[in-house]
């Protein structure tokens, strides 16, 4: 029966390994200006929906489509509509297809269990590899929130291998739970030791390598080709900083494990490609119409590379300010980040507060080792901050004044040791108490 159950996956695999040699060769022209994807992606999204049809009749009875609708046309599907009817998006072919468990959706307090088919997320990261340089034997550093078995951090050791490859993930991971003055100085000499050519990981934890080099004076004894920042929502202050440190330029990507956005910067404008290839975007206002450029809405994706699940004009919970569509190559000038991070004045306005902190450049910033913000009551934020050496009263003055000016938002501060990370290691942003 297990040679049986292994036949049954060839037909996938085949199709699997075609579909990535034929977009290997496609991503090639993904970035020149007069790229043209839309016979390529009309293929892409009728191969996905004609076996959707097939593969998930519930789900099309539940929502009452006969398979012959535009994309446009199927409904908005939430992650509350998957968990409250798992039945609807269970795939009738899963002995055929290789998949496996997921989970995401840690830092927003409410994990999201889902399956996930072998996609093509490896031949999109190749292309964006190379897009930054590499080339075979560079050393590539993952920098993300790895747990350590006491055994290991009791000796200062605060990284893991990963895998005998560099490509496309790196072969160590720097786990940056742990990242404090104290373990700072083990976390470089590993890295003087293993030399990277690039370092990948999320914005929050590599800038605050950054901040390590900048106030202890350091000089590294490697040079970086290039840094990809994932995971999280990235300021433009950090990049600035973070270009500025490590002598290099920042990349920034865009992407989900539900496998149905690959997005990426390429140039120094910082603005997000799409690959037509992997998923569908859209960019929707609050009542699912199509917002238009320059305006911001909510990321709704459809999966070109999951066949075990139907994410179909799924919504992310991610804001963007969209940037157009040409040859079916959709810019995303901005990721906000969630839909969850808003705050709200006195009069219950909300004021999205990535937005307000990606347009304002704040000297503080650069004087700030952690932070986050608290809302406890209307028109009032607590910014909770780890201080780094160099913070002066001017910095909260900063910050106080320009949230007032700005958003009407009045402004409370709680000084700390630290703050903690996620399970995943990542930064909290924003923690939302008020009832709605």
């Amino acid at each position: 029966m297990h040679i049986l159950k292994n036949l049954r996956k060839i037909p996938f695999w085949t199709d699997y390994y075609r579909q990535d040699f034929w977009m290997r060769r496609r991503l090639i022209k993904l970035n020149r200006p007069d790229a043209d994807f839309v016979k390529d992606e009309a293929k892409q999204q009728a191969r996905m929906l004609k076996y959707c049809r097939r593969a998930f009749p519930d789900f099309y009875r539940f929502y009452g489509l006969d398979g012959s609708e535009a994309l446009k046309q199927y409904p908005l599907i939430s992650k509350h509509d998957m968990r409250k009817h798992p039945e609807l998006f269970r795939t009738r072919y899963k002995r055929w297809i290789v998949s496996h468990q997921a989970t995401t959706g840690g830092s927003t307090g409410t994990p999201f269990g889902f399956e996930i088919s072998v996609n093509h997320d490896p031949v999109h990261q190749e292309f964006l590899w190379k897009q930054m340089g590499y080339k075979k034997g560079d050393r590539i550093l993952c920098v993300n929130g790895m747990s350590l078995p006491e055994s290991r951090t009791s000796q200062n050791i605060y990284y893991a291998r990963l895998s005998d490859s560099e490509f496309p993930y790196g072969s160590y991971a720097l786990s940056c739970l742990y990242l404090t003055e104290d373990t700072a100085s083990y976390y470089f000499a590993f890295m003087e030791k293993m030399k990277p050519a690039y370092l990948r990981g999320y914005s929050s934890a590599i800038y605050r390598l950054a901040q390590y080099v900048r106030t202890r004076g350091m000089t590294l004894g490697f040079v970086l080709k290039g840094i990809q920042l994932t995971s999280e929502t990235t300021f433009e202050y950090q990049i600035e900083y973070i270009e500025q440190v490590f002598h290099t330029k920042v990349y920034m990507q865009y992407g989900h494990t539900e496998a149905a956005v690959f997005a990426f910067t390429y140039d120094e404008s910082h603005k997000y490609r799409c690959s037509p290839l992997y998923g569908h975007v859209e960019v929707l206002d609050e009542k699912g119409r199509h917002v238009r450029e320059g305006e911001t809405g909510e990321v709704v994706v459809t999966s070109y590379s999951n066949f075990a699940m139907p994410f179909i004009r799924y919504r992310t919970g991610d804001l963007a300010e969209y940037g157009g569509t040409k040859g079916a190559v959709v810019t995303l000038n901005k990721v906000w980040g969630r839909t969850q991070d808003i705050i709200y004045t006195v009069s219950e306005e909300p004021v999205f507060l990535t937005a307000l902190i990606f347009g304002l450049h704040y000297h503080a910033f650069t004087n700030i080792l952690k932070w986050k913000l608290i809302q406890k009551e209307y028109g009032k934020v607590i910014f909770r901050i780890v201080k780094g050496p160099e913070y002066t009263e001017k910095d909260e003055t900063e910050l106080r004044e320009s949230f007032w000016e700005n958003a009407g938002i009045e402004t409370a501060f709680e000084y700390v040791e630290d703050l903690e990370l996620t399970k995943r290691g990542k930064s909290v942003f924003l923690e939302q108490y008020l009832e709605r």
